[in-house]
């Protein structure tokens, strides 16, 4: 099955979703080393996105 291409949007989404298991306080130290990896993924994912429509627009 293909993947689903990432898109900014859907990145948010997910960062949502990780902040709202992260405020409840329900995550053990395990799936938090795995969830900041995943947040850094996508934060990393967003900037490039937004850079590169900031380079558009210049």
């Amino acid at each position: 099955m293909a993947r689903k291409k990432l898109t900014f949007e859907d990145a948010m989404d997910e960062l949502r979703t990780i902040y709202e298991e992260l405020e409840e306080g329900n995550v053990g130290l395990d799936d938090l080393e795995k969830l900041m990896k995943r947040v850094k993924e996508l934060t990393d994912f967003c900037k490039r996105k937004l850079r590169d429509v900031e380079a558009l627009l210049k």
